[in-house]
């Protein structure tokens, strides 16, 4: 489990508010919750929703140090 992704989705209020804030799907924060990796495009603006708690050096490290389900996953 991404607990960077579970402290942003804690401060959004829900993972479909912070899919909304992100302008992704619902499915697709539930997937980086799990360890899909999160595309660059999504960095900013899952700092922006957060209100700058969760940073970009976070968000990275927490990439780094995590291993998907499923390796051959595709980013979102």
């Amino acid at each position: 489990m991404n607990h960077v992704i579970e402290k942003a989705i804690n401060i959004a209020g829900s993972q479909s508010d912070l899919a909304k804030q992100v302008g992704v799907g619902q499915s697709t924060v539930s997937k980086w919750l799990n360890g899909a990796e999160i595309s660059s495009r999504y960095i900013s603006a899952l700092v922006k929703a957060t209100n700058g708690e969760v940073t970009t050096e976070e968000i990275l490290k927490s990439l780094a140090s995590s291993s998907p389900a499923n390796p051959n996953q595709t980013a979102a």
